[in-house]
């Protein structure tokens, strides 16, 4: 069982830190609570001490406080969560700050980091923020995504503290040793939404954001697998991040239209041995875009929509002994048309699930951090994941088909 550091920022959310002490107790960990000045204003220390057993730190000075104490405490943590993390700490970390006890000890430890951010809606998107994230990212911090919704301030939006059980999955991931079950292969991924043009300032996409994507590249990652990614981009998409030390091993191209997602696929495809097609590819495509701005007017219009590229199916045609996993993302009779998917398209493997219907809300497919499906192959397995987060379901996807 590991040590666990974790430390709170101020927050609204940080009351909810109670509970990830507790599930980590059960768990048999050992868990370490540091707070801010300001988590202090949020959360009761006396609260985190009765459920860690360990005195919850706050204090860089002090007569109870040794002059070596912030050094005792990096040494002793095998893992650093900073949860909720603000906007503040964010900015403390990425400069390399070190004037309270958490950024102290993040300071002089070399312990891996876990980071689970929570703030307003406009905090979260301003580009500073978004920039100390991207660059503690880069020195190889793991990033649990904020989730969208009502907002202690009433507003609705991304923000929220992810839900614990997910930062619990996170911080089980972080302190337990990959497989090296893909070691030596090379994977295709092809993640995201594409697009269509209507005319030179429009254009029409879907609600994909390339989450599952990006967790079964980054659990590809952690596996020892060479990642070549195809992600079409538009805004809000995720991008993969690398964990510390596979950096190199992920080649990450992008795209916009169906078309361009094939050619870059096609050209990466007799590099590796399988394919994951999880990108939310458009099906049709606007035959006459317009080279200039369409001008508005009082009377209704008419799109000629006609087939896009079939991505998948290109890459099956073309492809000389590599395997293939594709995704189906349903409204309705999901096991019946994923099987009809994973028949159709001659693949080894098909996850099927669930997106909510036009005007409804879900737990599982686009722009949510959950997911759960169906798993066939083309043995005839069929194998049912729960409901947990997009990193959880890739983990149990690649152990079943690694």
């Amino acid at each position: 069982m590991a040590n666990i550091l974790i430390a709170v920022s101020g927050s609204i959310s940080a009351y909810k830190i109670a509970d990830l002490v507790s599930e980590l107790g059960k768990a048999g960990h050992q868990a370490q609570c540091l707070l801010t000045a300001s988590a202090r204003e949020f959360v009761s220390p006396l609260v985190l001490e009765t459920l860690s057993g360990r005195p919850a730190r706050s204090e860089i000075f002090g007569p109870d406080v040794s002059g070596t104490e912030h050094i005792e405490l990096a040494r002793w943590a095998d893992l650093l969560v900073f949860a909720p993390a603000s906007a503040n700490m964010l900015a403390r970390l990425a400069l390399g700050l070190a004037d309270d006890l958490p950024s102290t000890v993040a300071l002089a430890s070399e312990a891996p980091m876990l980071i689970a951010p929570a703030m307003n809606t406009v905090m979260w998107e301003k580009p500073i923020v978004q920039q100390h994230l991207a660059t503690l990212v880069q020195r190889g911090a793991q990033v649990v995504q904020p989730a969208s919704g009502l907002l202690a301030c009433g507003e609705i939006g991304m923000g929220k503290l992810a839900p614990i059980a997910e930062i619990l999955t996170a911080i089980e991931r972080a302190i337990t040793p990959a497989k090296p079950d893909l070691a030596g292969q090379r994977i295709l991924i092809t993640a995201g939404p594409t697009t269509t043009a209507i005319d030179a300032v429009r254009y029409i996409t879907n609600h994909s954001t390339g989450r599952m994507g990006a967790a079964m590249a980054e659990e590809a990652l952690r596996r020892g697998a060479v990642v070549d990614y195809i992600l079409g981009t538009d805004k809000g998409v995720v991008r993969p991040v690398a964990p510390r030390g596979a950096e190199g091993r992920l080649k990450l191209v992008e795209v916009r239209t169906a078309e361009e997602m094939a050619a870059a696929a096609l050209e990466k495809l007799p590099l590796v041995q399988g394919i994951v097609a999880t990108a939310a590819v458009m099906d049709y495509a606007v035959a006459a875009p317009s080279a200039s701005k369409l001008k508005r007017a009082s009377e209704a219009i008419a799109l000629d929509l006609v087939p896009s590229v079939d991505v998948l199916g290109s890459l099956r045609k073309a492809a000389k002994g590599q395997w293939f996993l594709g995704f189906a993302a349903e409204t309705d009779d999901v096991e019946a048309h994923g099987k009809g998917k994973l028949e159709a398209k001659g693949l080894d493997f098909l996850f099927a699930n669930e997106v909510a219907r036009l005007g409804s809300a879900g737990q599982t497919g686009f722009a949510v951090n959950t997911n759960a499906g169906l798993l066939f192959s083309a043995r005839g397995e069929r194998h049912e994941l729960a409901l947990g987060s997009k990193a959880e379901i890739a983990r149990q996807i690649w152990d079943l088909i690694a």
